[in-house]
């Protein structure tokens, strides 16, 4: 069981990572006209941006969490599985 909640945690970190990099792209490059190839140094949708951030940041508390139960729940003794 402990290792299965390492797997979560980490497929939770990959896709916060993930999430964060679509977060960049919404941060810079989508403006109220559409997607641009011009990098932004502003938002052009800032709300998008700041829910996908959110979003992102879930995933990473989630994944620290699970990391933390992991050890807590499941110390040294339930190795063997």
């Amino acid at each position: 069981m402990k290792k299965k909640l390492y797997k979560l945690s980490l497929i939770m970190l990959i896709i916060a990572l993930g999430v964060l990099l679509i977060n960049y792209f919404f941060f810079h490059f989508v403006t109220d006209e559409g997607i641009t190839l011009i990098w932004h140094p502003e938002a052009g949708k800032p709300f998008v941006a700041e829910l996908i951030g959110d979003l992102a940041v879930l995933f990473i508390f989630g994944s620290v969490t699970t990391a933390l139960a992991a050890t807590v729940l499941f110390g040294e003794e339930n190795d063997k599985e």
